[in-house]
């Protein structure tokens, strides 16, 4: 198929710079330490699988979603704040004693309407233009490390970039003080991280690769992603399911797509909750048509008013009504509903009679795709994990 060459080019394509392929002893019994202590068990086999398949899914992510290199939504920070902050947890857990460095107080450049009148009014779209961020990129807030106003700015969610163009000094003075400190905690780790045979940029490595593996399983639809959205990745994938595929899909799962074409039911509507909740009562004691008689109401499905049951479809003309009985469970009546309208429905079902959704129907179409996309990208994704593992001689 079309999609798995370009898989397979992709996967030759992948640069063999793009991730860690071995993991050191120290570097395993660190992170195993850490996710023990955050309550998360994995044994030494499943801790080296599955930091090495951060790792894959972070040279993944460099080929075909670099955007989210850079930070998982537009709205939030980006990814080296959260990295920062992943950072300091992991080396102050291999290390209390850098529970000491202190966070230095400093002291803004500027006051709240020099920062209002640099940024000026925050952009309707929330995009700043490339002048603008170039102007910023000169200005300097930190010498260390080196921090310009462009960094600062970029770094921070929607929120508080919209607080900084308001003139937030107290904001950008937590900010720089947070930056100085991990700079500081940095330095004052990488000696003791040496005697332990470990690297920050290791380390950093490690907790991007973690940071980045939901949001890539996602895009690669191993998990499922929010609002139900699928990722251009996914969308390929399902755009080159053929048709042959989903008949064959059809047939082996015929029973998923039976459906209750018609009910023998009845719907009552009241102007009061107190009505609707007696004639549910008598429904349940006396049954439909005794039920009917004494609340002397007629069956709104019915153009007979005799008659306690009528035959309905899904298309019945009362269609709100209708699709209360269809989901209602047959042989029990609802409790009162409160309708569009703003009256108290009960309705009653049973006798359900069944069809099969035609193998040509949209219904057919949307749920065999559904469930082949997921296949697809299942076997994709086992087969890129495998051509990455032998591309670096990954051995799990």
């Amino acid at each position: 198929m079309y999609y798995l060459v370009l898989l397979l080019a992709g996967c030759l394509s992948l640069p063999c710079w793009a991730s860690l392929t071995q993991l050191t002893k120290p570097e395993l019994a660190l992170m195993q330490s850490l996710y023990q202590q955050q309550d998360r068990a994995l044994s030494g086999t499943e801790l080296n699988k599955h930091l090495l398949e951060n790792q894959f899914l972070l040279a993944t992510a460099r080929q075909l979603n670099p955007e989210l290199l850079k930070r998982q939504s537009s709205v939030g920070f980006d990814n080296d704040y959260h990295v920062r902050r992943m950072m300091v947890t992991l080396l102050i857990h291999q290390f209390p004693a850098l529970k000491s460095v202190p966070k230095v107080q400093l002291e803004a450049p500027f006051d709240a309407a020099a920062l209002s009148g640099l940024l000026g009014l925050y952009p309707a779209d929330g995009d700043y233009q490339p002048e603008q961020l170039s102007h910023w990129a000169q200005i300097k807030l930190l010498d260390t490390p080196k921090v310009t106003l462009a960094q600062l700015l970029t770094s921070q969610s929607m929120q508080n970039r919209f607080r900084l163009h308001q003139g937030d000094i107290g904001l950008l003075t937590h900010q720089l003080i947070e930056w100085r400190y991990y700079a500081d905690l940095a330095a004052a780790a990488t000696p003791l991280l040496a005697q332990q045979g470990l690297t920050l940029t290791r380390l950093n490595a490690l907790a991007t690769g973690e940071l980045l593996r939901p949001p890539m399983l996602a895009y690669l639809g191993i998990k499922a992603q929010l609002h139900g959205e699928r990722s251009p990745y996914l969308e390929a994938l399902r755009a080159n399911i053929p048709g042959s595929e989903i008949q064959r899909y059809y047939q082996r799962h015929r029973d998923d797509f039976r459906y209750q074409s018609q009910l023998s039911a009845l719907a009552v509507t009241f102007d009061t909750m107190k009505e609707a909740k007696q004639f549910h009562k008598q429904l349940g004691k006396r049954g439909p048509l005794p039920a009917l008689k004494a609340a002397k109401r007629r069956n709104e499905f019915a153009t007979d008013e005799k008659a306690a049951l009528h035959a309905i479809t899904r298309e019945h003309t009362q269609r709100w009504l209708a699709q209360l009985a269809f989901s209602s469970k047959p042989g029990k009546a609802t409790s009162p509903v409160r309708t569009p309208q703003g009256r108290w429905a009960v309705v009653y079902a049973e006798q359900p009679q069944y069809a099969y959704y035609p193998k040509d129907s949209e219904t057919v179409r949307y749920r065999a795709l559904e469930s082949l996309t997921t296949q697809h990208a299942a076997a994709a994704y086992q087969k890129r994990f495998k051509h990455w593992q032998q591309q670096h001689g990954v051995k799990l």
